[in-house]
């Protein structure tokens, strides 16, 4: 009774939905909850206090809140990795999409055989499993939200909501045709960031090896000093 009262509390539901749609349940295991997660957080936290006591309980209280925000930080970045990686797969999938639509195969058909286009491991999953839910159960709407709730991404979720809007109109490949452009502009700011961050990288690198060789060049022109006034 205890547990369905917690299960039914909305801040509960929130970090389940929140787990959900970050992929945690794909990277931290499928039995995860929010409360193995807050106990997760805890478990963390109490090491990184008792380590920093030392340096006094100041330290120690800072450390343990930064400590008990690693694994909300951990999976943040890991879903940030999976959409990106997921970019290139999404334009694959809409190509595909519009080119089955296009020779009269139903929508709903159609997604339920797109994971065979997709590498990614957590994309694919979700494919495959809603391909299986598209196939068992007779609430195909359903099937689509419960594939939408395991992502947080603008791109899944336009994606999910022009098959909704085609399974109640039937108009799907302009709509298609728009976000796979959406996505290809988005892949080149993708690719124009990594560039630029490639960029510092090298410029950051060139400054290191200047500075080094001016230590260098100072250390000896130092030391040749030196040894001329000792000579003296």
């Amino acid at each position: 009774m205890l547990l369905r009262k917690i299960k039914s509390w909305q801040p509960y539901q929130n970090r389940e939905r929140w787990l959900m749609r970050n992929g945690a349940s794909y990277h931290l295991g499928e039995k995860i909850t929010p409360g193995r997660f807050f106990a997760l957080r805890f478990l963390l936290m109490l090491p990184g206090m008792v380590v920093f006591q030392r340096f006094g309980t100041l330290s120690a209280v800072v450390a343990g809140m930064v400590f008990f925000e690693v694994p909300v930080l951990l999976v943040l970045y890991m879903n940030h990795s999976d959409n990106l990686k997921m970019l290139s797969e999404l334009k694959l999938v809409y190509h595909a999409l519009e080119i089955q639509v296009r020779a009269g195969v139903y929508i709903t058909d159609a997604l339920a055989e797109c994971y065979g286009v997709v590498r990614e491991k957590r994309f694919r999953k979700a494919l495959l499993d809603l391909a299986g839910d598209i196939l068992m159960r007779s609430n195909v709407s359903e099937a689509i939200t419960d594939f939408q709730n395991k992502f947080d991404n603008r791109y899944i979720d336009s994606l999910c909501m022009i098959v909704l809007q085609t399974l109640e109109s039937g108009q799907a490949l302009d709509l298609l045709s728009d976000l796979s452009e959406q996505i290809k502009d988005m892949e080149e700011a993708v690719l124009a960031g990594k560039k630029e961050s490639l960029d510092r990288s090298i410029t950051f690198y060139q400054l290191g090896i200047l500075a080094a060789v001016l230590v260098v060049v100072l250390y000896t022109c130092v030391t040749k000093m030196f040894a001329s006034a000792l000579h003296f």
